[in-house]
């Protein structure tokens, strides 16, 4: 596209909508930054975060409000880091007020098939929509995946404390979906623990216990989480190499010694890189909205059917976000 100044949006000032608002000052292209959120406190912090990186005195111009009143009828990006259970909502909000080249969701996308189906119907089946499970953008996760070798299905654990498997586990699928090419089938929840509780976040629920998720080649992932700190770690194996991986220290190791050390980046480290491939090149590394909303379909309609059997079978969608 041209390199003159583009529009942005970011719906949802939250932790996460903050980070990607830090990081952008750091883009090369001029922007025009519009900042949503239904919450004065958080527009609040994301004016904070937005000056502590000199935001003010860049090249971009950022403006903060509670409605999308202000917005132009033309947008070059539309950053959605709402809450799952508004995002179906928003999304058609912002499509009926702006047309959209591209948009960048997070996950979870929705907390039903309804609300996915929403998502998909606002923004269209085009590719120029995409959902921010990251790792597929990190240099480091990018040399492990060329030395896996992926001739043979493959087999990843996650095992770990209270990380927070409902919220996460499209993390660690969409990495197992990338590692090797295939598409997520059916989710198992019969080891999973049938009693739920309350997450960090109101409304939010959680649950312990192994999630098993199948794939179209034979690959599997097994998720594990129990109470105690926050903490996990990664094994994988396609029957001939294994690789124990982790995130937090900073490592990756094959059986036979070889070692990938590296770090997973901050939110504030790939706005930029992110929006700028959007704006230079009309492509990213992220997963397509239409790949992503195929695996968080499998993996809610999973989820519901094991929250409904955990005491709420009128339930219409599943509390994660």
């Amino acid at each position: 596209m041209k390199l003159g100044t583009a529009a942005i949006l970011i719906s949802g000032a939250g932790q996460l909508g903050s980070r990607y608002l830090q990081g952008l000052v750091k883009c090369r292209v001029p922007l025009k930054i519009y900042v949503q959120d239904v919450s004065e406190e958080s527009l609040d912090r994301a004016r904070q975060r937005w000056s502590e990186v000199l935001g003010p005195e860049s090249r971009h111009e950022a403006s903060f409000g509670t409605t999308f009143d202000s917005l132009p009828r033309q947008l070059d990006i539309a950053i959605v880091a709402t809450t799952a259970h508004v995002r179906p909502q928003v999304v058609g909000e912002i499509a009926s007020h702006s047309t959209v080249r591209y948009w960048v969701l997070e996950k979870m996308l929705a907390q039903s098939e309804i609300g996915l189906d929403e998502i998909v119907v606002h923004i269209g089946k085009s590719s120029n929509a995409w959902v921010n499970t990251p790792r597929r953008m990190f240099s480091w996760h990018k040399q492990i995946k060329s030395q896996l070798g992926l001739n043979h299905p493959m087999t990843l654990k996650i095992d770990g404390g209270l990380w927070g498997l409902a919220c996460n586990a499209v993390h660690f699928l969409d990495l197992l979906a990338w590692w090797t090419g295939e598409t997520l089938q059916e989710i198992h929840t019969d080891r999973l623990n049938p009693h739920w509780f309350e997450g960090k976040r109101p409304g939010n629920w959680e649950v312990f216990g192994m999630l098993e998720a199948r794939f179209s080649g034979g690959s599997q992932a097994l998720l594990s989480a129990g109470a105690g700190e926050v903490f996990y770690s990664m094994a994988a194996s396609d029957g001939r190499q294994s690789w124990q991986i982790n995130e937090i220290e900073g490592w990756a190791r094959r059986a036979d010694g070889i070692e990938i050390p590296g770090r997973i980046p901050y939110q504030s480290e790939l706005s930029s890189v992110l929006v700028e491939s959007i704006l230079e090149s009309g492509r990213c590394a992220l997963p397509t909205l239409a790949e992503s909303a195929s695996l968080h379909r499998v993996f809610i309609n999973g989820m519901l059917e094991h929250w409904k059997r955990a005491g709420h079978s009128d339930a219409t969608f599943v509390p994660i976000t």
